[in-house]
């Protein structure tokens, strides 16, 4: 008898490589070593850590300078650059570096885990991407390190302004700043330094538009291409996040401008430079300013959306995508063909797109609908688990944010395993995860004539 050889699909390989290295990590951070009291750190916290550090997420359950020791912290950093850059593109660097060639099955997982439609020219982004990495997160560190050294001296200050340049161009929100006493206390202290805030906002930015737009917006330097227009993509990208920007800042400037618990008692430059930061954090870095618990209720509202949207495809940020909502929002608004297609500057937007589009934002509202009813029931007993910071939690979750209203730490076990849920699935994608477990079968509706069917609907 013959036995077929099992074969994992490229977006279930993607899933794996995740899954081992938040495994590497969370037994890493298990060890007495990464603790700075010597004592075994209690598995489901080291996993939960470990799922938001690869999942470049910022939900903590102890602060991360206070708790973990040098070892831990540098464990952490290394999970923060290898979650954000990818295992698979990490691996075919690596190969790549050793003179090797790429077949034609690491192609398709690079085009998958850079959530690409094809593995065209996928050799030569990856080169280009590692390039970009490095400088980015080098000009990061420049700018980063005369502060840092200035606060923490020479030492420590290298280390921190190492850590927090790649943790913001990862998106992922950790930091090494806190003090025993002080905990979970962020960026509050550089609050009113501008030049480090407006550094770590540089690096957000850039690590949320996406490896291809950066590669994209680079090329205009050169000569031969300062006439070549950028693609729609690109352009719906920075159109749609300078405008979440401009529009955040100034709703953030409505709603906090006079308020005491956050930006009420700053000068008005610092009270810009503040709404500022809060606009672009939640599009899904995780970095505060000032205690995110002390936000209006309309600032929570605004924070939850701009969590939802995230940042840009083919980035390192997480939530449904800013172009996700955009193509939502033609599609609600312009009129399509017969097809169900858009046209938007004598470009064709297909009607799969949209489809999809649709599937990414209604699995993301169930999904978190669930995880919110759920931790609600379970955190019934919990004085803090209000709907309001549990609907926060999950969306910070999900979206791989990292922002929080403080309730993280306080959860139970259960609470803790599903958000760590959320932050996979968030990282790796709901579309991702349905194909991987899809099994292949042939497209026979595509060859069959079906009798319409007219539903009423709104």
């Amino acid at each position: 008898m013959e036995y077929k050889k099992a074969r994992l699909n490229a977006p279930l390989k993607v899933i794996i490589s995740f899954v081992i290295l938040i495994l590497v990590g969370s037994l890493l951070l298990s060890l007495p070593i990464s603790s700075k009291d010597g004592n075994w750190f209690p598995y489901i916290d080291a996993l939960f850590t470990s799922t938001s550090a690869v999942c470049v997420t910022g939900l903590v359950v102890v602060d991360t300078a206070v708790h973990f020791s040098l070892f831990g912290q540098i464990v952490i950093m290394l999970l923060i650059q290898i979650g954000g850059i990818g295992f698979i593109s990490l691996s075919a660097l690596f190969l790549l570096a050793a003179g090797k060639r790429l077949g034609y099955k690491n192609r398709v997982m690079l085009q998958e885990s850079l959530n690409r439609d094809t593995n065209q020219g996928i050799v030569s982004l990856i080169k280009k991407i590692a390039m970009i990495v490095f400088i980015i997160e080098g000009i990061g560190f420049v700018l980063l390190l005369p502060s840092m050294i200035v606060s923490y001296g020479w030492g420590n200050g290298i280390f921190k302004a190492l850590f927090l340049s790649i943790s913001a161009f990862c998106n992922a929100g950790f930091d090494v700043l806190g003090t025993a006493g002080m905990e979970f206390s962020n960026l509050a202290p550089f609050a009113k330094m501008a030049y480090v805030l407006l550094p770590i906002m540089f690096l957000v930015v850039l690590g949320g538009i996406g490896y291809a737009t950066i590669v994209e917006i680079a090329g205009k330097f050169k000569k031969e291409n300062q006439k070549k227009k950028l693609t729609l993509q690109a352009k719906i990208i920075l159109g749609v996040t300078a405008f979440l920007i401009v529009s955040g800042t100034i709703l953030f400037a409505i709603f906090e401008w006079n308020n005491p618990d956050t930006i009420g008692n700053m000068s008005v430059f610092d009270k810009i430079v503040n709404c500022l930061f809060q606009s672009i954090t939640p599009r899904t870095a995780g970095f505060a300013t000032f205690n995110q618990a002390n936000l209006t209720s309309a600032s929570r509202v605004v924070t939850d959306i701009l969590m939802f949207i995230g940042g840009s495809p083919g980035s390192i940020a997480g939530g449904v995508k800013t172009t996700t909502i955009f193509v939502l929002f033609l599609a609600a608004f312009k009129s399509a063909g017969e097809k169900g297609d858009i046209i938007l500057h004598r470009k064709r937007i297909k009607n799969q797109t949209i489809l999809k589009a649709v599937r990414i934002v209604f699995l993301a509202m169930i999904l978190a609908a669930f995880a919110t009813i759920t931790i609600c029931l379970i955190e019934r007993h919990n004085p803090s688990a209000n709907s309001s910071s549990v609907i926060f939690e999950v969306l910070s979750a999900i979206s791989t944010v990292g922002l929080s209203l403080g309730l993280t730490p306080t959860l139970s076990v259960v609470s803790k395993i599903l958000l760590i849920v959320l932050m996979f699935v968030g990282r790796v994608g709901t579309i991702t995860i349905a194909f991987a477990v899809q099994k292949n079968s042939p497209d026979v509706h595509g060859e069959i004539e079906y009798e319409d069917s007219h539903i009423s609907v709104g």
